[in-house]
């Protein structure tokens, strides 16, 4: 085994009064060979220093940077808070939403109130009115048994168009209901627990029996809901119809009343899980209406107990947040009320925010550092050796029309039609925010897509790319150490938040993206022989990882995680390359013992440092489509061959691959 080639001090990617990463042994496990197990190595040390907060499930630099946020922005909601500004301004409406829920007094008084009318009407309505109750139903944000909302045609991307998709389930998804293990059982057990004291609070008789009821309904829901592997399927999920067509299509339920009750008239349907919607309406028909109310009223009330009085809110949380996520307390209230803020009136937030945090010079350059990964992915498309010419030539066109976002949005989103009040009370204020966003997204159907919108906030500390506008987008929130320091030095940022925008490129690319054209239609550009031979690839990409076991016995779903696993492998090609361009000619000097390649991998490994709970890596196994990020750092770096020649990586080491298994797609 083969220690690496220069003197390492350790990686903690701590900012100094240079502006730039230096690195501390006391970040690092120097006791794991990088060759063994690279995250330990890289990370054992910051994982040691920062423990899994009693109020968190899983807590990693994502997380550490998102705490920091938080903070600057509780100084603006308080700031608000006390600001006493006039009625309809943006500070009076965050300073009084952050005032009630803070109340905890008022909130314990008004219980759930604000949702009775919503109960009565379940009781009235429920018989012989369904569609329109469903309606009033998902205009306050809450979706039984399917969703709507306006989306982009997949065939003509500039248009939007009404999409209904499959909801209505209080597990996680499908999977839950039917999983036998002991765990599964324990997990079905203690949802039916809470139902049964969510019903209490509300004053149901039978309590236990008519939660076990609406356990067994949505267990009839999710046995004809697609799982979370064919949801990742565009080519399934697009299935349009003309609105005057779902009655016959879809019959069992009235799509006309339906819609005339949301109040939206569309021409256009895209109906994602045909499957579901062909049989949703019989399961409705052929159940206990009984069963129907009572699931629709514990629907109502599940989605709004953290809201409510505290009573509520516990009974949620012991579900949840301690037992299906191995949270041992709740966040602090002013975390919890600060979330529904940002819920409520993120970009409001977001505007202030950056204002104050995010200077110009970090836009520039990370726009620079965008340009510099746009051409080597080009160079790197030009050199694959599995891709024919005329497919290049589209991947390429594809790349080149990649629009960029950075920091913030150009045109604010308009709030003046929100009223919030601190006489209304928390959750009545909360209902008029699900209210006015609700009204916001499906304003939208039928009409041209808003190019200028963006998704995420610009606090957040995430990014995202967009197939359908094929757009990359990185909010102020996440261009922030240690994924992006403005001052330092290039194998840092490169390997940090470099891989970050190269992991987002490449999500045009993916098995999912990689569907769509350059102007984000659903249209192949590939030669069959070029596709199939991706296709080989991605396969052997999803058994590599599937062959990981996170916890337990639980393998990583390599189908599931398939699209964020070709985009981490790309990213840190393509990242890896640019770096090389950008240093081309240049004298590297090593800093605190490290080559600028060590520092490159150290800080991309740095990037997934994350402590979880055994009750959230099963979770996040069974729902997320990401890996975990021990998983997205050795899963990687053992496919990557610069990783062996800057660490010395021989055979024999556990993260040896040989070269023929060393999978390279972008």
């Amino acid at each position: 085994m083969a220690c690496m080639t220069a003197g390492v001090l350790g990686c903690g990617c701590q900012k100094t009064d240079d502006g730039n990463a230096h690195f501390t042994a006391d970040d690092m496990d120097l006791s794991v060979k990088p060759g063994e197990d690279f995250f330990q190595y890289a990370n054992g040390g910051w994982l040691k220093q920062h423990p899994l907060p009693s109020d968190k499930s899983r807590f990693g630099t994502f997380d550490l940077l998102y705490d920091e946020n938080l903070l600057k922005l509780k100084g603006i909601v308080e700031a608000a808070q006390n600001s006493g500004a006039a009625q309809g301004t943006p500070e009076q409406k965050i300073g009084d939403l952050y005032s009630c829920g803070m109340d905890t007094v008022a909130r314990n008084a008004d219980g759930y109130n604000a949702l009775k009318p919503y109960l009565a009407d379940i009781q009235a309505k429920a018989d012989n009115e369904l569609p329109q109750l469903i309606a009033e139903i998902h205009a306050i944000g809450v979706n039984p048994f399917f969703g709507l909302y306006a989306g982009a045609d997949m065939d003509n991307s500039e248009m939007n168009i009404a999409n209904l998709y499959q909801s209505g389930l209080g597990l996680p998804n499908r999977n839950y209901y039917f999983d036998e293990s002991e765990n599964g059982l324990a997990l079905q057990k203690g949802y039916i627990d809470m139902l049964t004291k969510m019903a209490e609070l509300i004053g149901f008789e039978n309590a236990s029996e008519r939660a076990q009821a609406v356990f067994n309904f949505e267990k009839q829901l999710a046995e004809m809901q697609n799982t979370p592997e064919e949801n990742r399927d565009p080519v399934k999920q697009n299935n349009k119809s003309q609105a005057s067509e779902l009655n016959e299509k879809y019959p069992s339920f009235d799509w006309n009343a339906y819609f005339a009750a949301v109040g939206v008239a569309p021409e256009i349907v895209n109906v994602a899980q045909v499957k579901y919607f062909t049989a949703v309406g019989n399961i409705i028909k052929a159940a206990d209406k009984n069963v129907v109310k009572d699931y629709m009223s514990l629907r109502v009330i599940r989605s709004y107990a953290s809201d409510l009085s505290s009573d509520f809110e516990t009974a949620s949380f012991d579900f949840y947040g301690r037992q299906l996520s191995g949270q041992k307390e709740q966040k602090p209230l002013w975390k919890r009320i600060l979330g529904d803020v940002e819920g409520a009136m993120g970009e409001q937030l977001g505007q202030v925010f950056v204002q104050k945090y995010f200077p110009q010079s970090a836009k520039d350059r990370t726009r620079d550092l965008i340009e510099h990964l746009r051409t080597a992915f080009g160079e790197r498309i030009e050199k694959l050796a599995w891709m024919g010419d005329s497919t290049k030539l589209q991947a390429k066109d594809k790349l080149a029309a990649i629009t960029i976002k950075i920091g913030f949005p150009d045109k604010w989103r308009d709030y003046s039609g929100l009223e919030i009040s601190r006489e209304a009370g928390f959750a009545a204020n909360i209902i008029a925010t699900a209210k006015f966003e609700t009204a916001f997204g499906l304003a939208k159907i039928g009409k041209p897509v808003d190019h200028t919108e963006w998704y995420m906030t610009p606090q957040t500390v995430n990014a995202y790319y967009d197939p359908s506008s094929n757009e990359i987008v990185f909010p102020a929130g996440i261009l922030q150490p240690p994924f992006f320091y403005a001052e330092g030095d290039d194998a840092v940022n490169y390997g940090g938040i470099g891989v970050v925008i190269g992991h987002e490129m490449t999500h045009g690319f993916d098995d999912q993206g990689s569907q769509f054209d350059k102007v984000g239609n659903l249209k192949n550009w590939w030669t069959a022989e070029d596709k199939e031979r991706f296709s080989e690839a991605t396969k052997r990409l999803a058994d590599h990882f599937a062959s990981f076991v996170a916890v337990d016995t639980m393998h990583i779903n390599g189908m599931l995680t398939l699209g964020e696993n070709i985009a981490d492998l790309g990213g840190l090609n393509i990242s890896y390359q640019a770096y090389h361009n950008a240093v081309a000619g240049k004298d590297v000097p090593q800093i605190d013992g490290l080559t600028g390649d060590q520092r490159f991998m150290l800080s991309y490994a740095r990037v997934w440092a994350q402590n979880s709970s055994d009750e959230y890596l099963r979770q996040q196994i069974n729902t997320d489509p990401h890996s975990p990020g021990k998983f997205r750092t050795n899963g990687q770096m053992c496919l990557f061959t610069p990783f062996y020649n800057a660490f010395g990586i021989a055979e024999g080491d556990s993260l040896y691959r040989a070269p023929e298994q060393r999978i390279v797609i972008w």
